[in-house]
């Protein structure tokens, strides 16, 4: 008992001196006006002489721990911060952010992991890349079998280079970005082009994004209404929080544990011929957060993340309703190659280097970038897979076009224009044969996990089909 309160003094003081230290950097810093564009986060070697996590899953019987049964040596590798965002010192100049600037050091806590999950893909960096020219190719099944598609050619142009410039350098109300999609498949929806732009959020700032459209049978630009937050995409099961809106600061984050993954989109190591942030079991070791919105009846009630941890970048989301229901579950595998400024990169080796690209950008955006997706919606049960830009069916990659992590040199007036739009600016995108039969399975649900946190209950009919299609085509464990 002493051990533990000494230790706890310990990491208390360490925390303590680490982010005294940290605010006398930051401060100064922003005294003397910091050019935000150009703070980017890079990995910090660990103090830990040690190189994974020492847990022997198959020994164990588990894969994970909760945050109070990890030991010291454990707490000195994983370096966390238990507290929720909300006990947390405020940053003086930009109170709704947390004290310690970006790019945050450890000891890492759950407000600060959402955040690098924002930098590397999620939520308000629109699709995680400085800008982003690519093709995305989803299928969707629903309860009954029917696959729908939906293939389309995307474009992010942000008016940021660097996380900490969006978060410290454009004010609340400002545009931050804007996004085009053009639809290719399926062909009765061929030629429809919409175009939306986001502005920064802040607090008591909220201004909805603006959005137009382009549609083929009246060859003609119509502005649209925008959308809130908790409106869901059209075609997805996605809301436009998921994807672009949910600020890390609207919630209260904390740490509740650690976890081993040894899948993400239902394919084990080495998701093909590349290289990552593996154990040598082939697992991969991961920080598991858990939210609260402070919107009083917000549309969700909770939800959880899996950040792995030497980027900080989130491979795995669970969400509950504002019922308490378990919703949905979502997965980012890590796979896939995008030609990043003239080189074929794999994502994750390219952004654990850190730091920014030769034009600047923050080279932690392209974590996005790549790999396959899967989302199950369980109140529905709709599943969405998106397929990578290399696909399994042995598509050749130069059928695809263009396939570069950032835009080309169109202005936005260029890519909207109805002229340019009927006359393809890319390839057309290949027919991509996906069936139901090429469907994985939905991702595993690991009940055992958290349970403390973590309630899932479902629907007879549902159990019955995840147990049969886990006995004939998942076999993975």
């Amino acid at each position: 008992m002493k051990v533990g309160k000494t230790s706890k003094r310990i990491v208390g003081a360490s925390l303590l001196a680490a982010t005294a230290l940290s605010v006398a950097v930051e401060f100064s810093a922003a005294k003397e006006n910091v050019d935000w564009g150009k703070v980017a986060w890079s990995p910090v070697q660990s103090s830990s002489p040690w190189k994974e996590w020492k847990w022997d899953p198959k020994k164990e019987g588990r894969t994970w721990k909760y945050v109070d049964e990890l030991t010291p040596d454990e707490k000195a590798y994983w370096q966390i911060d238990a507290r929720w965002s909300h006990e947390i010192p405020r940053d003086k100049e930009f109170p709704y952010l947390p004290e310690e600037r970006y790019p945050f050091k450890p000891p890492y806590n759950g407000e600060e992991l959402s955040a690098l999950g924002e930098a590397g893909g999620g939520g308000t960096v629109m699709c995680g890349l400085q800008t982003h020219h690519g093709y995305h190719i989803s299928r969707t099944k629903d309860r009954n079998g029917v696959v729908s598609k939906s293939d389309t050619i995307c474009n992010t142009i942000k008016h940021f280079k660097t996380f900490a410039e969006q978060l410290y350098g454009l004010k609340p109300g400002t545009e931050q970005g804007a996004y085009l999609v053009v639809v290719t498949s399926p062909p009765e929806s061929a030629g429809t082009v919409s175009l939306s732009k986001f502005y920064k959020d802040g607090p008591g700032i909220s201004k909805v994004e603006d959005r137009w459209a382009y549609l083929p049978s009246l060859r003609r630009v119509r502005r649209i209404s925008g959308a809130s937050g908790e409106d869901y995409i059209p075609g997805a099961i996605e809301t436009y929080d998921d994807v672009f809106l949910r600020d890390f600061w609207k919630y209260d984050s904390k740490i509740i544990g650690v976890d081993i993954l040894y899948q993400a989109v239902n394919s084990k190591k080495p998701y093909g011929p590349i290289k990552g942030p593996y154990r040598q079991d082939g697992g991969i070791e991961t920080y598991v957060v858990l939210h609260k919105h402070n919107k009083k009846g917000y549309y969700l009630n909770q939800w959880i993340t899996w950040h792995e941890k030497k980027t900080g970048h989130v491979i795995r989301t669970e969400q509950w309703d504002r019922k308490g229901n378990f919703k949905l579950v979502a997965e980012k595998g890590l796979a896939g190659v995008v030609n990043f400024y003239g080189k074929n990169v794999y994502p994750w080796e390219e952004g654990y280097k850190g730091g920014l690209t030769a034009n600047g950008a923050e080279r932690r955006a392209i974590l996005h970038g790549g790999g396959p997706a899967q989302i199950w919606d369980v109140e529905q049960d709709v599943q969405t897979y998106t397929i990578p830009d290399t696909p399994d069916t042995g598509v050749a990659k130069e059928k695809f076009g263009p396939l570069d992590a950032y835009a080309g040199k169109e202005t936005w007036k260029q890519l909207f224009q109805p002229q340019r739009i009927e006359n393809s600016f890319v390839k057309p995108v290949p027919t991509v044969k996906f069936e139901a039969k090429d469907f994985p399975p939905p991702p595993p649900l690991y009940r055992e996990k958290f349970a403390k946190y973590r309630k899932i209950a479902l629907p007879a009919e549902i159990l019955s089909k995840i147990k049969k299609e886990e006995s004939e085509k998942r076999k993975l464990f």
